[in-house]
């Protein structure tokens, strides 16, 4: 990035590009399927950085044919599946419920890690991820004990369960694996099979749909893919990983708890969404939760 500017401004923008992502998701819920949006979305961003990045391509055959299931992976769980569910998220629940949950991602991270590969778990860190836990619950069963006792979950806040802890995997394995990687190769490798993982399933939900959607394509749903395309999936990238370079890894996540900040302004202004007490209540466990796990070691 040619300017010198200020990380800190450029993270608060990429806090708000991802919040977007939910909002226009949700606006295009019913008028795209989930996987193909998740692949309109991706395949442009791919196009474009593969102009930038394209020379780190070349290198790419040598990963492919050396690690092909570790790329295969890795795209899966972080461009395709995750993408995914989240747009069925969107498409049942509220986005406010969907961003309070989301917020719940660093923790469900540490535990995946230590599943995983065993990475230390302390035990200021394990009552943080029950804090946590205790606040998705409250937002998931809407603060009502009831709800909670016979068990009447909504849909799309189980696709944003299932969305985070695709990409608590990405995340792991990637921070496990790479080392044995350049970071611009194996970032266009993980969005090609990302997108290669996305394509059957776009094509499924055209053929079971007899491609209705595209036929009641409007242009405003084109400026709202565009939009994604532009603002959570580019630039939000750039921003991100310039920040990466300028101040510490802690430092730039911390910024990440903006998203149901933003998420939830929006929604209520431009969706009618309300922020209820459930929300607070269980938004305070979760953040409480996350420094437990990510700051207070």
């Amino acid at each position: 990035m040619p300017l010198q500017v200020s990380p800190y401004l450029l993270l608060c923008l990429t806090s708000l590009f991802w919040s977007l992502n939910l909002i226009i998701g949700k606006v295009l819920a019913g008028a795209v399927p989930p996987a193909t949006l998740s692949f309109l979305r991706w395949l442009p961003a791919f196009v474009f950085f593969s102009i930038f990045y394209g020379k780190n391509l070349r290198d790419g055959y040598r990963v492919l044919r050396e690690h092909p299931m570790l790329v295969l992976l890795l795209g899966a769980t972080g461009y395709s599946i995750n993408s995914i569910t989240v747009y069925e998220a969107v498409t049942y629940s509220t986005t406010i419920n969907i961003s309070f949950i989301n917020a719940f991602n660093p923790v469900l991270i540490a535990i995946t890690g230590y599943i995983m590969y065993r990475y230390p778990v302390s035990g200021r860190q394990a009552l943080g991820f029950f804090i946590s836990l205790l606040g998705v619950i409250i937002i998931i069963f809407r603060g009502e004990f009831a709800r909670l006792l016979a068990l009447q979950v909504n849909i799309g806040d189980l696709f944003m369960l299932i969305s985070i802890l695709i990409w608590s995997v990405h995340t792991v394995v990637y921070k496990n694996k790479s080392h044995l990687f350049n970071r611009r190769t194996i970032f266009l490798l993980m969005m090609m099979a990302g997108l290669a993982v996305t394509l059957p399933f776009a094509l499924l939900e055209g053929h079971l749909s007899d491609w209705l959607w595209a036929r009641q394509i409007q242009p405003h749903h084109i400026w709202a893919i565009l939009a994604l395309t532009i603002f959570p999936s580019v630039l939000a990238i750039l921003f991100w990983n310039y920040a990466l370079t300028k101040i510490s890894a802690n430092q730039v996540a911390i910024f990440q708890y903006l998203i149901p900040v933003y998420t939830t302004i929006i929604s209520i202004i431009f969706l009618g969404e309300h922020l209820q007490l459930f929300h607070l209540c269980g938004g305070v466990l979760i953040l409480a939760g996350v420094l437990l796990v990510s700051i207070f070691r």
